[in-house]
């Protein structure tokens, strides 16, 4: 199922928050649950808003979501939506638990995974996902720095070490999956 379809299903009659909304989406998600009727949608990102998000209904709040200020200030809704994060988080569990502390119904989670069997995560510098570019690992670039490849039945587990039971899982691609959860 593709993301919109996904994110149409489940924000109709519902709010809805995009956590990490911005890089290289603009605000996508965030719009299409508008579109689709949801009650209420919020935007979050590191990245400050576009013009796009700007002039839209969307509440924006830029942010780090690893911060308990931050999420308070987004709140609680029904559906969160939550694509490429998980995997640039130096602390994946905190990642969940913060979602965890906004989703009062369903949490949708887009993930790149390592597609091996068991239960375990690898830690790979940015730089060893992308050989081209010729940064060196430096702290103070946070999430660029980080980038975990976990197994899809580690993400299973992150989620349900979490407060989150997986009652579905979508595989878009070998290295990609999205998970609903409640």
């Amino acid at each position: 199922m593709n993301r919109e379809r996904l994110v149409a299903a489940h924000a109709a009659g519902r709010s809805f928050a995009d956590i990490g909304a911005m890089w290289q989406v603009e605000g996508a998600i965030a719009l299409a649950a508008h579109a689709a009727g949801a009650t209420r949608v919020t935007a979050m990102d590191l990245m400050p808003p576009t013009p796009r998000i700007e002039a839209s209904p969307v509440r924006f709040v830029q942010g780090d979501l690893h911060d308990e200020q931050v999420m308070a200030e987004v709140g609680e809704h029904d559906v969160v939506w939550c694509s490429g994060v998980l995997y640039h988080a130096p602390h994946p569990l905190l990642t969940l638990e913060r979602l965890r502390s906004i989703t009062t119904q369903t949490l949708l989670l887009a993930t790149e995974v390592l597609p091996l069997p068991g239960r375990f995560a690898a830690f790979a510098p940015e730089r060893w996902m992308h050989p081209s570019r010729p940064d060196p690992l430096d702290p103070a670039r946070r999430y660029g720095n980080w980038f975990w490849l976990p197994t899809p039945a580690a993400v299973r587990a992150m989620l349900s070490a979490t407060g989150f039971t997986v009652t579905d899982e979508h595989r878009t691609g070998r290295f990609h999956r999205t998970y609903v959860a409640s």
